[in-house]
């Protein structure tokens, strides 16, 4: 293997872990009565019905289903270290699941409700799983194609039994009855005892937007890390009542964020409520009737916000607000620098922040404490507005190798335009080449089926993120690209396809930029359309308001010309994409061409829409 580049920028001195005390778990496999013990009444998960029924679980009561599952995956012969994959949503079974795979020495490999039979066959056979979990009957005919594949599975249990399965699996139910006479209590409290830090908790497939899907290996001591360094607002006092604490809420699917936010929640106390994932479109309404205190973002999700607030006014009551939010944060900047307000900014800062800016904070439910976005280049104006509207919102980083964080920016220090300090225990440097480099105890095992330095991934404790990046004298991280994503133009520059669709983004109707241009002359982009927000623009101008018809609509495309014209103003000419194309459909998980925590899977998009693009040219 080839000598890696020496870091070009010494480490960030490391900020050491908060310390340990007697009751600081140093393994997960106690979260659960741990958070029974500390908070017995306290609402742990809450969740809606299919008819919208609204139901939770206290901690105590998610304590006991949690070790039933426990029990019950024990009396299938499970031993310590074996792997149950578990194929569903997120919902309220699938954060018991992972608590009772903790609580006796199991491994938890996550499976995405998109994932198709040949994805199912691989990952199963790769991790060498003895049971898998199924949500419902669509999962499991997706299982009864694989299963001739599938040599080494032992067990098939589903959550919703359908009528007239033709495989006979167990349900969850049966599963915590067997459990409950088949294995004591003692036993669970000895597997659970024996729990090592170095134990593995879970498997995470990769979502794969540049390559093969392959396991990153965390655990137990990864996570601990992670939630000992989390600057989450203070815990929950013992009984402390719900009102005054809060919820956390995910929006993304059952993957690295999610992981991390249901294990957040049984550390700190807080209750646990995810989007349903019905619709894309519900989510803005769902964030807001869960009134969270805490929520992770990913820049998709902060943008169909920032699209539903500007699309409830005027063409003049936007630009008011974004004018508003302009104003508000500098005078946020002022104050934070102890820099003195002249009377009449303060009295109009006042009374916006009591009108205008209450309006924008009450999307988010009007309890937020800590909002954070992550995951994908954010951008700079949408998160300008957000901060001057005085939503405390940061962005941070971390990836799947990480237990999904590294960096992050706090609310009372917040640098705009980075992606924050290294938390707690965390080291960054930066390679030769501008690579992130990350050392800690948060750091991966690698991955799973592979030695610690195969694909370059971790070399002398140094995980080789892929990404590129800078840190400025204060120690701040900033993102500049992904190397797998850079593109490299005929002319020999290698440029990154984040700045321009990042702008595009921002316009109200845009709800995906994707570009390419690999060896040609110049960029150009595949744009799709918000559809509520398009509709609405549409009905406003007499066109037709379905997206298929729209996208190819002249006044549509002039729009669209003049959203990228202004994109390409704010950036250097061989960022800058000289011909686009509308789609007529958005990009979406279920056709691959989004991972879960919605990010595009670029190599998906460019071969599926390969002529299209290369149309552009001619």
């Amino acid at each position: 293997m080839k000598t890696p580049p020496i870091p070009k920028t010494p480490p960030i001195p490391t900020t050491p872990p908060t310390p340990t005390t007697p009751s600081t778990p140093l393994t997960l496999a106690d979260l659960a009565p741990r958070g029974a013990e500390r908070w017995p009444h306290a609402p742990a998960l809450r969740w809606r019905t299919a008819g919208g029924t609204p139901r939770q679980l206290t901690f105590t009561e998610a304590r006991e289903a949690t070790d039933e599952i426990a029990r019950g995956l024990m009396a299938l012969g499970l031993a310590p270290g074996d792997r149950v994959a578990i194929q569903s949503r997120l919902r309220p079974e699938w954060t018991l699941t992972l608590l009772a795979a903790a609580s006796c020495g199991l491994v938890l490999v996550s499976l995405l409700p998109t994932t198709v039979p040949e994805e199912i066959v691989h990952v199963v056979n790769d991790c060498d799983a003895k049971a898998i979990i199924c949500e419902d009957g669509e999962q499991l005919a997706k299982l009864r194609t694989a299963l001739p594949d599938l040599p080494g599975l032992r067990h098939i249990i589903v959550i919703d039994q359908e009528p007239g399965a033709d495989i006979p699996p167990t349900t969850l139910a049966e599963l915590r009855a067997a459990g409950s006479h088949a294995v004591p209590a003692a036993a669970l409290a000895r597997r659970r005892a024996a729990v090592t830090p170095d134990d593995l908790l879970v498997i995470i497939y990769t979502s794969g937007t540049t390559g093969p899907k392959k396991g990153c290996a965390l655990s137990h001591r990864n996570y601990v890390a992670v939630l000992r360094a989390h600057p989450a607002p203070p815990q929950r006092a013992p009984d402390e009542p719900d009102t005054s604490h809060g919820t956390v809420f995910v929006v993304t699917g059952p993957h690295t964020i999610a992981l991390l936010m249901q294990l957040l929640s049984w550390w700190s106390g807080y209750t646990f409520a995810s989007f349903s994932g019905s619709s894309p479109d519900r989510m803005p309404a769902e964030l807001r009737a869960a009134s969270p205190a805490i929520v992770p973002l990913v820049p998709l999700a902060l943008e169909m916000v920032y699209r539903s607030v500007l699309a409830s006014r005027s063409a003049a009551g936007r630009a008011e607000l974004i004018d508003a939010a302009r104003a508000g944060l500098r005078v946020r900047r002022m104050r934070a620098a102890g820099e003195p307000v002249p009377d009449d900014l303060q009295r109009w800062f006042d009374h916006a922040d009591s009108t205008l800016f209450a309006a924008v904070r009450e999307r988010f439910g009007g309890n937020l404490r800590r909002a954070t976005v992550s995951g994908a280049p954010v951008s700079p104006d949408i998160l300008s507005f957000f901060v001057g509207c005085g939503l405390p919102l940061v962005e941070c980083y971390g990836m799947t190798e990480t237990a999904a964080a590294a960096t992050s920016n706090s609310p009372g220090d917040n640098r705009l335009g980075t992606v924050g300090k290294p938390l707690p225990g965390v080291e960054i440097a930066i390679s030769e080449d501008g690579e992130v480099l990350i050392k800690g105890d948060h750091v991966f095992r690698g991955y799973w089926g592979y030695d610690e330095g195969e694909f370059g991934a971790v070399r002398d404790g140094w995980l080789y993120t892929g990404d590129l990046g800078e840190l400025d004298q204060d120690g701040y991280l900033r993102l500049t690209g992904r190397k797998k994503e850079l593109i490299q133009l005929s002319n020999g520059m290698a440029v990154t396809p984040h700045p321009l669709e990042r702008e595009l983004r921002t316009h109200p109707l845009v709800s995906q930029a994707v570009l390419y241009g690999e060896t040609k002359p110049h960029l150009v982009a595949l744009l799709t359309l918000d559809a509520e927000r398009a509709a609405q623009w549409a009905a406003e101008r007499g066109l037709p308001t379905d997206v298929r018809t729209l996208a190819a609509q002249p006044l549509l495309l002039e729009e669209m010309g003049r959203a990228l014209e202004a994109a390409n103003a704010t950036l250097q000419e061989y960022f800058r994409a000289k011909a686009f194309h509308v789609l007529d459909r958005d990009l979406s998980m279920a056709t691959g061409e989004l991972t879960v925590s919605m990010k595009v899977a670029r190599p998906v998009v460019h071969a599926r829409f390969r002529e299209l693009y290369e149309s552009l040219y001619e």
